[in-house]
């Protein structure tokens, strides 16, 4: 039997899918205190990481669905008013609203509501970048990103985003194995 390759859209599709079932299933795993606890003002909770790598994501499906003249173009985080409805203050949560550049003080005040709602929030984000993956057009994969500062093609920046989400799951996995739990997700 001859396999058929993947096409890059699928391989791309399929490690995001991948990264979010672990980084789902890691924060899910976890008690609401755990997933709550922070190690210190530099190592956030998981209910931050997850947050953050959600907010992320979101960003990006939200920029695929305008570039691509696709709805929703707005981001789950709009459409859902999650600030207002979570009691944050919009504009005092970093770049974008996403965690990034806020200090660490910031980043350990801010208080989430339960597990249920922050994983509900980070599953939607995390469909919403999926579906906004598929829009793209294979042709466009390997295309300059239209005014992207680096000369970045869509292929890079949704790698670069992949990364991004790959980085809060070892934050993660590390969070947990400092409170006794098993540490990788793939376990």
């Amino acid at each position: 039997m001859t396999a058929n390759p993947r096409s890059l859209k699928e391989t791309l599709l399929r490690f995001y899918r991948l990264t979010h079932q672990r980084l789902l299933k890691a924060a899910e795993e976890m008690t609401p205190d755990q997933f709550m606890w922070s190690a210190g003002p530099s190592l956030h909770s998981v209910a931050w990481q997850l947050w953050h790598a959600a907010r992320w994501d979101d960003v990006l499906a939200s920029y695929l669905h305008r570039a691509l003249g696709q709805d929703p173009r707005a981001q789950v985080w709009e459409r859902e008013a999650l600030a207002d409805r979570w009691s944050l203050a919009t504009g005092s949560m970093g770049r974008r609203d996403t965690g990034t550049e806020m200090s660490n003080e910031a980043a350990e005040e801010v208080r989430f509501p339960d597990q249920e709602a922050v994983a509900g929030y980070a599953r939607m984000a995390f469909a919403y970048a999926e579906e906004g993956i598929e829009l793209i057009p294979d042709e466009l994969l390997l295309a300059v990103a239209k005014d992207d500062p680096d000369g970045d093609t869509q292929m890079d920046n949704v790698v670069i985003y992949l990364e991004h989400l790959s980085r809060h799951l070892g934050m993660i996995e590390a969070i947990r194995g400092l409170e006794g739990l098993t540490g990788s997700a793939t376990t």
